[in-house]
């Protein structure tokens, strides 16, 4: 099974998980870029804003064929209860991802993840098979890794 995770981090948590994915699944490993965020509290403020505003942002997208890979593992931090801006401008996209596809999401104490993977499913137009969503001090402090097992265990019960 050839896997393929392409995620967006602002602060780098979401990009830890992302490479502790790639790891543990022999992944290709992608980021989705936006400048608009990039970093610094007025960078940070702006992304609340656009959130909450439902401001899509340009983005850089590496090229990828997604019909090279068997499954898409898309990642992104949950801004003010929804996906990060740069993931949902992808998603606005319409890109061709294969059947199987599945999701992570880091977030803060104040932003309950069901609701923004369940945004992240009716964007795909396709039900996601299977998420993870880690909470922001977690990833920070190291404590995520059975977490990713879980997740990895569940992906691969999946394969076949």
């Amino acid at each position: 099974m050839k896997s393929l995770i392409l995620y967006y981090s602002r602060s780098g948590a979401t990009a830890k998980v992302a490479n502790a994915l790639g790891t543990a699944l022999s992944a290709d490993i992608k980021e989705i870029k936006c400048p608009r965020y990039q970093s610094g509290w007025f960078a940070y403020l702006r992304a609340g804003y656009d959130s909450v505003k439902g401001r899509l942002p340009l983005i850089d997208v590496p090229e990828v064929v997604f019909e090279d890979y068997d499954l898409v593992i898309i990642g992104a931090p949950i801004w003010t209860s929804y996906p990060a801006l740069p993931l949902r401008s992808f998603l606005a996209q319409k890109p061709e991802l294969p059947g199987r596809v599945a999701v992570f999401l880091t977030y803060g104490g104040h932003s309950p993840a069901e609701k923004a993977v369940k945004m992240v499913e009716g964007l795909l137009h396709i039900p996601l098979e299977v998420s993870l969503e880690l909470p922001h001090d977690q990833v920070v402090e190291g404590r995520y890794s059975d977490a990713v097992d879980t997740f990895v265990a569940k992906l691969n019960a999946g394969d076949g």
